[in-house]
Formats: C-alpha cells, sequence, structure tokens
C-alpha cells in the first residue's frame, strides 16, 4: 500500500487517516472565507518545506500578487520556495482556461518538466463556465478529471458552494465537481448562537483511505490552519 500524501496540517492528516490517497484529486469546498484558497497554498508550502516536493498552484481567479497579498502567514518563505522551484505559481488567464480540455497542455508539460507531484487549481469556476448546459459540464469535468489523472499529481480542486437548505444531508459545490472528485474536504463558517461565527472541517469522501466521518473544529492563526482533531 502507498504511503498517503501529507498535507502537513496534523490535525487534517490524522482526519485523512494519515493524509490524502497518493495520485487522488480531492474537491476542497466551502462559503466564501472559509479558507479554501489558505488551505489548498498550505498543502503545497508543507510538501515543499516538510517533504521535498514541488508544488504547482494554477491561480484562474486570483493572481499571484494578490495570493502574495493574502497568505504572508509565519514561516511560509513563499518568495524563497518559488526562488528554489519549489513552489510554482502559474497566472492562467480565464479565456484560455480550454488548455484543461486538451490532453497536451501547456501545464502538462510543466508538471513534467518541473517534476511536479502537488497540484491546486484555484478555482473551479472559470472551467465549468465554458459550458453552456450540465450536461455538456458533466461531460467536460470528466476530461478535466481524466487529464489531471495523466499528470498523476496528488490534485486539490477548489470550488464555491451553494447555501446548504435546511434538512439537507450534504452540502452541494456550485458545478458538483465534487460528484467526480476521488475525495471531498468540506470547510463551514457557521453562526453560532451568539452570533459568533466558527470555523469547522469535515471529509465526505476519500476513495482509497478510512477517513474521520466527522466535523473537527479549525482555525486560522499566523502561522496558517490548524485542525483540532481530538
Amino acid at each position: 500500500m502507498e504511503e498517503p500524501c501529507k498535507t502537513g496540517i496534523m490535525g487534517l492528516d490524522k482526519m485523512l487517516g494519515g493524509g490524502l490517497p497518493e495520485g487522488s484529486i480531492s474537491t476542497i469546498s466551502g462559503p466564501t472565507g472559509s479558507g479554501k484558497s489558505t488551505l489548498a497554498l498550505q498543502f503545497l508550502v508543507n510538501g515543499a518545506q516538510k517533504y521535498g516536493e514541488t508544488g504547482l498552484y494554477v491561480a484562474i481567479e486570483d493572481s499571484r500578487d494578490l495570493i502574495y497579498k493574502h497568505m504572508s502567514y509565519e514561516g511560509w518563505n513563499i518568495d524563497k520556495l518559488e526562488e528554489s522551484k519549489k513552489l510554482l505559481f502559474l497566472d492562467y488567464p480565464p479565456h484560455e482556461v480550454d488548455q484543461f480540455l486538451k490532453q497536451n497542455s501547456a501545464i502538462g508539460e510543466l508538471i513534467e518538466t518541473m517534476g511536479v507531484t502537488r497540484l491546486v487549481i484555484d478555482s473551479i469556476m472559470p472551467i465549468a463556465l465554458l459550458f453552456s448546459n450540465e450536461d455538456d459540464r458533466k461531460k467536460g469535468f470528466l476530461q478535466v478529471i481524466n487529464n489531471i489523472r495523466k499528470w498523476k499529481t496528488t490534485t486539490l480542486i477548489v470550488s464555491e458552494e451553494q447555501p446548504t437548505h435546511p434538512g439537507a444531508s450534504l452540502p452541494r459545490t456550485n458545478y458538483g465537481i465534487e460528484t467526480l472528485s476521488d475525495g471531498w474536504v468540506h470547510l463551514s463558517y457557521d453562526l453560532g448562537k451568539k452570533a459568533e461565527r466558527t470555523r469547522g472541517v469535515e471529509v465526505l469522501k476519500m476513495k482509497g483511505s478510512n477517513p474521520l466521518m466527522k466535523k473537527f473544529p479549525m482555525a486560522i492563526k499566523g502561522t496558517g490552519i490548524s485542525v483540532s482533531s481530538k
């Protein structure tokens, strides 16, 4: 059995049963402000700093400069990781996202050339907007997923989600990418009884592992995300 790909976020790895399955594709979903992009970038930073793996952050919505501005967490040293080619950023213009539907794309070439093993796509929305109806979107997503699999990276796809209706058993992302991915990590930002918002994380799906199927408290502090999995 292959060793899992550790996120380096201790509580989260415990929830995942050791980490993400090697080569898997997982959806990271949650409402605006829940910490999706932070978790995704921390996965790459930890991969480079703790495990010597090269990561690629494909930024389709926010630019590299905005990511730098919003992700200046203590100890991350993003600029040094970039200089050493252990962390790569690719600002991807929304009008070129059709590259994800091509087997021999520039992203695939970069992954192979630079030895990338961890990949983040932030976010799925511009790719979803290529399609005019749900059937075409599902076919397109299947093609995107199949192309990513050929890159053999452990991949996180960031997705916004729809508001949860009362009584709903599960949340749902805006475009349903979680139905096609191997894993699904859901972040929440709930309003409590005292009108205070609390962060949480739960693993709703993870093929090839035995995750803890329970919501745990999550915090975003000066060093990034931490999870209390006691």
